[in-house]
C-alpha cells in the first residue's frame, strides 16, 4: 500500500520538514564529494605529469583520464615542482587507477542526483518551490526547474488519462437508485455532458481510442454475410473419381 504525504497523523509542516531534512543530506553529501574530488585533483595532476615525463603523450593522458586536452596541456604548462620518474607501464597503471576512481565518482553523482529528483514530488507536495529547493540542495536553479517541469508534466498526463477514462466508463456507470425518473434523466444528461466536455477538451472525440495511426484505432467492416467455404467434393465426386 503506497503512503500519502500526510501518513500516519502527520501535518503538512512536520512532512515539509522531514523533506527538508531529505533535501539537507544531499546537500551535505554533495559538498563531502566535491571536497573529495578537489583532494584528488591534485593527486591527478601530479600522475598525469609523472605520465607525459615517463613518454605517454598529452593526449593518450587526456583520453584516459577524461579531462580535456586543453585542461591537461594547462596543467602541464602551470607545474612548476619537479616530477618522480616513473616507467611507462608504472604510468598507465596510474592513468587507469585515475579513470576508474572518476566512474565510481561519477556514478555515486547519478545516485545523488536522482534520490533529489525523487524529492521532487513530495516537495511540489508540502509546498516547496523552485528557489528554496535549488538553495537547500545546492543544485542550480534551471537544473531544478526542469526536474519540476517534468514531474509536472507526468502528473498532468496521469490526471488526463485518468479523466478520459473516467469519462468513457461513463455510459456504463448506474445512476443512483433513488433518484425518481424525472431526475435519473437529468443524470443522465448531466453525466453524457460532462462526459462529451471532457473528451472534448483533450481534443478527443465519442467512440474515439488510442493506438492506432492518428489516434483512431480502425476497425475493418465485417460482412452480415459469412463466406461460403469452399468444397472439396462430396461422396459422389469421390466415387466418380474412383472410377476414372
Amino acid at each position: 500500500m503506497v503512503k500519502g504525504p500526510y501518513s500516519h497523523g502527520k501535518t503538512r509542516e512536520e512532512v515539509a520538514r522531514e523533506v527538508r531534512v531529505h533535501m539537507t543530506r544531499i546537500n551535505r553529501r554533495r559538498q563531502r564529494f566535491r571536497s573529495a574530488d578537489q583532494h584528488a585533483l591534485r593527486d591527478v595532476r601530479r600522475r598525469v605529469a609523472e605520465a607525459v615525463a615517463a613518454g605517454v603523450s598529452s593526449e593518450e593522458a587526456a583520453a584516459v583520464t577524461g579531462y580535456k586536452l586543453q585542461t591537461v596541456a594547462r596543467w602541464l604548462v602551470k607545474r612548476r615542482n619537479p616530477v618522480r620518474a616513473v616507467s611507462v607501464e608504472r604510468a598507465r597503471e596510474q592513468l587507469d587507477r585515475i579513470q576508474e576512481r572518476r566512474r565510481r565518482t561519477a556514478r555515486e553523482e547519478l545516485k545523488i542526483s536522482a534520490r533529489a529528483r525523487g524529492l521532487v514530488r513530495r516537495a511540489m507536495e508540502v509546498g516547496i518551490e523552485v528557489e528554496e529547493f535549488a538553495e537547500i540542495t545546492g543544485y542550480s536553479v534551471k537544473t531544478v526547474t526542469r526536474w519540476f517541469a517534468s514531474v509536472r508534466h507526468s502528473l498532468e498526463q496521469a490526471q488526463r488519462q485518468r479523466e478520459v477514462a473516467s469519462a468513457r466508463r461513463g455510459r456504463r456507470r448506474r445512476p443512483p437508485q433513488h433518484l425518481s425518473p424525472a431526475e435519473r434523466d437529468r443524470w443522465l444528461a448531466e453525466a453524457e455532458r460532462r462526459r462529451m466536455w471532457v473528451l472534448k477538451r483533450h481534443g478527443l472525440r465519442s467512440g474515439q481510442r488510442q493506438g492506432a495511426k492518428g489516434g483512431q484505432r480502425q476497425v475493418p467492416a465485417t460482412s452480415a454475410r459469412r463466406l461460403k467455404k469452399p468444397s472439396i467434393g462430396g461422396a459422389n465426386q469421390r466415387r466418380k473419381r474412383r472410377q476414372k
